[in-house]
């Protein structure tokens, strides 16, 4: 274990002992002993905490080159051969999952992953058109639930929600959804955002702004449940900048 390397990849990370202690829930002594080198071989649990938090692998803190135990070049060969709409699954799956993986916290603010779609035809936005930030929101009891949110860049869904709103949504595809939650769904390679309701068994959907026919949603091979809105983080007039971070 190099203890050099930890105090560089938190230099970098711009983070003290103070921090780290206070986000990844290791006590700071503990911290300051790996850091000085006093602890030559820390538990994994406790690195494993601090590499979540430095957004790193256990790899990183030592010189030993990282262990593939996959040929990803077969799973890549097999990706290219699936049809669009599953690639843009697959895709998500991975973004999502990273997001949740790297999720990380300030005293005040949380850094969530924002999406901006640029093309939106008669109220469908094109998923491949999304600009992904990194972004700080305020620290509360809906930003704490979001797993990612979504900039409103045009006014396709108002009065509802005004062009410039952030809305939180959590990725929650297990979730069986319930009458007048709002979710975003994916078909072929495109998000439609709506209403829920339900008739018996069947699930559908319904546009917020009444420009698109409903969608029956029970088929998870053809649509893909992306999220469940939350709540509004900020409402209009906001600017998601490339510099917000």
């Amino acid at each position: 274990m190099k203890n050099e390397r930890i105090k560089y990849i938190m230099q970098q990370r711009g983070l003290t002992f103070e921090d780290l202690a206070w986000l990844s829930g290791v006590p700071y002594s503990t911290l300051t002993k790996i850091g000085s080198g006093a602890t030559e071989n820390p538990g994994f649990s406790a690195m494993e905490k601090i590499a979540r938090v430095l957004d790193c692998s256990l790899d990183e803190f030592t010189d030993r080159e990282p262990d593939v135990p996959y040929d990803f070049s077969d799973y890549v060969y097999r990706f290219k051969k699936l049809p669009d709409p599953m690639k843009e699954y697959i895709k998500y799956t991975i973004d999502t999952e990273y997001d949740q993986m790297i999720h990380s916290t300030s005293h005040d603010k949380i850094k969530m992953k924002c999406f901006e779609f640029t093309n939106i035809v008669q109220g469908l936005a094109q998923y491949d058109s999304r600009i992904e930030r990194d972004i700080l929101v305020s620290d509360n009891e809906i930003s704490q639930y979001c797993t990612f949110c979504v900039y409103l860049s045009t006014p396709v869904l108002s009065p509802k929600f005004p062009e410039g709103s952030l809305l939180g949504f959590r990725y929650d595809d297990d979730y069986d959804p319930k009458n007048g939650e709002i979710w975003i769904i994916m078909r072929g390679g495109y998000l439609y955002m709506g209403r829920v309701y339900k008739r018996h068994v069947d699930i559908y959907i319904k546009a917020l702004n009444g420009t698109i026919d409903d969608w029956h949603i029970n088929s998870h091979t053809q649509y893909k449940r992306m999220g469940r809105l939350v709540g509004v983080l900020r409402e209009g007039n906001v600017h998601v900048g490339a510099d917000a971070r």
